[in-house]
Parts: structure tokens; sequence; C-alpha cells
């Protein structure tokens, strides 16, 4: 079996391929440009062929150092990537949580923070609801969706249930009476499809909120509640801060602005809630289910998750 070729030399070459140069990557790696360039000969000497073609203004790639450049770096960067995840196996927890959840997740991320100061959970906020946890450098994640998904150990968090809701001050002068009254306002929209206001007022209407089960709903001065109409916002926490500061009427859930609505900076000026069958959970991979944080933290949301 050959032997692999020196890895302090590839990891040498890496960095002069990126610098185009001996002295730059000597002093990048606070190295001698002579300890530098006996690392590249003794791998040239490995391969049997040279890697740089030396110019008075600097180096190129050969085209065999063309070939081995990005495989270098891929297998540092996979070995990088897998050495992050083991040495943070016992003490860190990295977790992943949509933005839109934040306001709901971080007190409870806090309060266990609290209670087990030796784990130390790393949060990565992002736009998105689902995780693959073959490329992304997580431990865990909150996701959401009809399931969980395939592969992993699931917690379910909380159904979406959605409902409109608004600053108090809004509705001075414009009263939300009636469903028809949405047509005064402006409606906010978390999804830039408008799905979420779309089956909302269905279900209003199909409850007898109002007599017309199209969402497009007439009101008594011939104007209508028309879901296409309004801004669109990333996500959920974005309508709903739009919301917060007065602009309008969004689609929120009702775990997510609880407090919201108990400290009275939003109201909901309707009893209709629409259940779309969709969760939020809480998941990690069963490859790594044996881990103690894992089950630690997976135990304590579990737990506590309604509070």
């Amino acid at each position: 079996m050959r032997r692999l070729p020196p890895l302090n030399a590839l990891q040498i070459f890496e960095t002069v391929a990126r610098h185009r140069s001996f002295t730059r990557a000597a002093d990048h790696l606070c190295l001698t440009q002579g300890a530098v360039s006996r690392q590249i000969i003794a791998l040239e000497d490995y391969y049997k062929f040279p890697l740089f073609k030396r110019h008075a203004k600097g180096l190129t790639l050969t085209a065999e150092g063309e070939m081995l450049l990005p495989v270098v770096k891929e297998s540092f960067a996979r070995i990088e990537e897998i050495s992050s995840r083991l040495t943070r196996q016992r003490t860190d927890l990295a977790l992943k949580v949509p933005t839109c959840v934040m306001r709901w997740m971080l007190p409870k991320i806090m309060r266990f923070q609290a209670e087990y100061p030796e784990l130390h959970v790393q949060i990565t906020t992002t736009w998105q609801h689902d995780i693959d946890f073959q490329s992304e450098p997580f431990d865990a994640a909150i996701i959401y969706g009809s399931s969980p998904g395939a592969g992993v150990q699931a917690v379910p968090l909380f159904e979406e249930r959605l409902t409109p809701v608004c600053a108090p001050d809004l509705l001075n002068g414009k009263p939300l009476a009636r469903v028809a009254d949405l047509a005064r306002h402006t409606l906010l929209h978390p999804t830039r499809d408008h799905r979420d206001w779309k089956m909302w007022l269905a279900k209003a209407a199909e409850h007898g909120a109002q007599s017309h089960a199209d969402p497009d709903i007439e009101v008594e001065n011939g104007a209508t509640v028309d879901p296409e109409l309004g801004p669109s916002f990333d996500t959920l926490d974005m309508a709903t801060n739009a919301a917060l500061q007065g602009f309008g009427v969004a689609i929120s859930d009702l775990a997510l602005i609880e407090d919201d609505v108990a400290a009275r900076r939003l109201v909901r000026p309707f009893d209709t809630v629409l259940k779309t069958g969709w969760r939020y959970y809480f998941v990690y991979p069963d490859s790594v289910a044996h881990q103690p944080k894992l089950n630690l933290f997976r135990d304590w949301i579990a737990a506590h998750w309604e509070e």
C-alpha cells in the first residue's frame, strides 16, 4: 500500500496556491520562506512532477497542481468540519432555529442555560424551516413541517394555529367588528404566496363569520378583502413585527404571540383560528441519539415547552 503524501506539506501547498507566493504564504504560516519552499519541493518529489510554475512576478499552478488543489481544499474542509463536531460533542450544542420561533424559544434556552451552565448552547437563526444534518454543522434543530421526516429523533413542540393580530391603536377609527372590515386595513403576509391569509379567510367564511366562502370577501360598500394585496415578508416574525409597529394586520401563530397579546402589545380581533396541520419539532439525527447532551436537552424541552 502506497503511503500518503505528507499532510503538513499539503496544507502548505494549499496556502501557497491561495497566495500565489512563497513569501506571503510564509508570512501567513509564520514560517520562513525557505521552510515553505522545502515543503513544496518534498511534495513535488513525492508526486514526481512540479506543482507550480515559477515566474518573475509570482507563481501559477501547473495542470497537475490545478487538479490537486480542489481535492486538498475539500479534504481539509471535511476534516475541519468533523473535528469541530467531535470537539464540541460533550460541551457544546449547536442548534439551528428558524427566526420566527426565536421569540418563543429564546426564554426557554436561557432558562436551560441557567440550569445547565456546563453545556453551551450555540444558536444559529435562519429563515429556513428544515435541516440537512449530512451537510449542515448542527447537532439539533427546530424545524417546521407536516412531519419531522426520516432518520431523526423528534419532540413535537406545538402545532401551527393562525389568527390575525394587530396593534391596539390600529383599531382606533377603523374597528374590526367583522371580517369584512379587513378591507379597510393593510394585510401583512408572512409568505410570498399569501397562502396563510387565503386559508384563514376561507376558514372564517366557512364558520359563518361572513356569508361568502370565496377568499375575496365582499363588504357593504362593494370593496373586497383581497388576500393578494398587502406587503409580503420572508418570515412570520417579520410580519408580526410590522403589526407590532402598527403597519397593518398580520397572520401569526398563537404560540408565538402569546406574550405580546397578554401584554396588550397585540390584540386578536377575531376568535377564528386556523389549524394548518403543520407543527414545530425539536429534532436531531438517529446516529447521535446516544449523546447525553442531546438527551438532556430533549428531556428538558419536552418537559418545559408549554411554559
